[in-house]
């Protein structure tokens, strides 16, 4: 599919200012894991109850905590709050019986210029890891990429957590984004949407 002729910050607001995006979507609505289904629902954040807002940053904190402690930032669970719960940010929410178990938090945004869906967390608990999720959660935030014809997905990851940058690089094909700061914590990855073509 070609690149419309919209501007790059007319599909970020469209994206912003969708509500259903999973509608046509029915494929995505679960997940399965063996003989076990999980629910998928994508929230905003006037959508999200207080006790699963508290359940998101438990699993970040429990998976993350020690990474954050890594850098000179260090972790801050108020501060991690109030990004994560953005009036732009929405959640990709996996449960099982009405608990999370996954999770990414993402934002439509303007990046350096280009139109992207930037993915801030990917988050899994420990015991529903190795089971295809996180494959299952980018495939899902490539199909919004798609939907909305943006330009790329992209995400930070710890330049200390190997297996992440393992996964999205050697799993996913995920690249170093040009964007990419010389920095001795982190790096910035992205994918670019391969339908489109430049304006």
């Amino acid at each position: 599919m070609l690149q419309t002729r919209r501007s790059r910050q007319e599909r970020v607001k469209v994206a912003r200012n969708s509500e259903n995006i999973l509608k046509d979507c029915p494929e995505l609505e679960t997940y399965l894991v063996g003989d076990q289904q999980l629910a998928v629902d994508i929230y905003t954040v006037n959508q999200m109850s207080e006790s699963l807002k508290k359940s998101l940053l438990d699993l970040l904190e429990g998976n993350m905590r020690e990474f954050y402690e890594n850098t000179p930032s260090g972790w801050d669970r108020s501060e991690k709050s109030v990004e994560m719960f953005d009036s732009n940010s929405r959640h990709v929410v996996l449960s099982k019986d009405g608990e999370p178990v996954a999770f990414s938090h993402f934002q439509f945004d303007m990046d350096h210029g280009v139109d992207v869906i930037y993915c801030y967390e990917l988050q899994i608990l420990e015991n529903w890891r190795r089971k295809g999720i996180g494959r299952f959660i980018v495939r899902m935030l490539e199909h919004l990429r798609s939907i909305f014809h943006l330009t790329k997905l992209i995400l930070t990851v710890f330049n200390f957590n190997l297996a992440a940058i393992e996964f999205y690089k050697e799993g996913l094909g995920f690249s170093v984004d040009e964007t990419s700061p010389e920095s001795q914590y982190y790096i910035i990855l992205s994918r670019t949407n391969a339908h489109l073509s430049p304006l």
